[in-house]
């Protein structure tokens, strides 16, 4: 069995990276938009040239239909994204990004990637697999819990 110290400690680090790389991201951002709205961005981008639904986002990001919906919306307040009702289903709402955002994500492109490696500049590859490694199985192990 693990040591509980142990894991209160990783439990309590990773709360803590959390927000760091929220108040980082944020500063990097600046004022156009935040790290969480960035992430329903990537979420979005992850579909291609669907247009995904409220739910199928949510499910992406793990997150609940009314956080990605306010996220939407603050984006959409932005003209970074269009939301989109389904007029066949009403209950639908469908979400697309606009020129706007990627020409935000063009014009950023050197400034986030210098951003990334300025954060995991002291990893080493290895590091980083087993980084990935162990991030994707702590992960499915709490998706598993999730479901009880």
């Amino acid at each position: 069995m693990h040591n509980i110290e142990k894991l209160r400690y990783i439990f309590g680090r990773l709360f803590l990276l959390s927000n760091k790389l929220q108040s980082l991201g944020d500063q990097m951002l600046g004022e156009e938009m935040t790290i969480r709205q960035w992430l329903l961005s990537v979420g979005i981008a992850q579909f291609g040239d669907h247009f995904p639904t409220l739910g199928e986002v949510a499910g992406l990001m793990g997150t609940s239909h009314q956080n990605v919906k306010q996220l939407a919306l603050k984006l959409q307040k932005k003209e970074f994204l269009e939301i989109e009702k389904n007029t066949k289903d009403l209950r639908e709402t469908r979400l697309k990004l606009t020129e706007k955002n990627q020409s935000f994500w063009k014009r950023r492109q050197v400034e986030i990637k210098d951003f990334l490696k300025e954060v995991f500049g002291d990893l080493s590859q290895e590091e980083m697999k087993m980084l990935c490694d162990c991030l994707n199985k702590l992960y499915g192990r709490v998706s598993k819990i999730e479901r009880i």
